[in-house]
């Protein structure tokens, strides 16, 4: 094996290991500005525009690839966590247990679950679950349109086969097949809901 063989993991560990650092300091800011020794107003800007670029990479990511790393999910859930012990707040788990929940019936893929779970961590508001609805309409809808348009007589009659069925649910292959990119639905949503939030300031 060669240097450039063996320098190529060690470079990506190192990557790895400094998107998470980087993706839980910025998360942390959001949530706690008076971390830093500035404003909090200029601290939290400063962060939601690095969070701005981090959604940018994950849709492109997630379009790509289908996948959204959990160097990304895992410390922003972090970070939650560490927000609801600083302010007492547990409600975060109930978005968490609906959101493991649609992952467990294969409503929705596990790294798009521990996205929302991230961000439902972060900011655990019914007004963020809004956002999202909204940005799955106006993104997701047609999307699914433009992907389906030459299947689009065909769908009553799967419709009437699962009820036929009862197979309301898709299968393993079934969703591993038909998987849709929605992380740019949920982070365009995070990133006007915390636009909202960061201007108040």
């Amino acid at each position: 094996m060669t240097q450039v063989q063996l320098a190529r993991p060690s470079f990506a560990r190192l990557y790895n290991y400094c998107l998470s650092a980087s993706v839980a300091v910025l998360a942390l800011v959001l949530v706690l500005p008076a971390v830093l020794p500035i404003p909090a107003e200029v601290s939290s800007r400063i962060a939601f525009v690095g969070i701005a670029a981090l959604f940018v990479q994950i849709s492109v990511n997630d379009f790509k690839t289908r996948l959204v790393p959990n160097t990304i999910t895992y410390p922003l859930m972090l970070i939650g966590l560490v927000r609801a012990i600083t302010f007492r707040d547990g409600i975060f788990l109930i978005y968490w247990a609906v959101l493991f929940a649609l992952w467990t019936v294969r409503f929705m893929g596990g790294g798009d679950a521990k996205l929302l779970m991230g961000l439902f961590g972060l900011y655990p508001d019914f007004q963020l679950v809004w956002f999202v609805a909204a940005s799955i309409l106006v993104t997701g809808l047609p999307y699914l349109a433009y992907k389906y348009r030459r299947e689009w007589r065909t769908i009553p009659r799967a419709i009437f086969w699962r009820l036929l069925t009862r197979q309301f649910l898709p299968s393993q292959a079934e969703f591993e097949k038909e998987a849709v990119p929605y992380a740019f639905s949920f982070c365009l949503a995070a990133a006007v809901y915390m636009l909202m939030r960061v201007v108040r300031l």
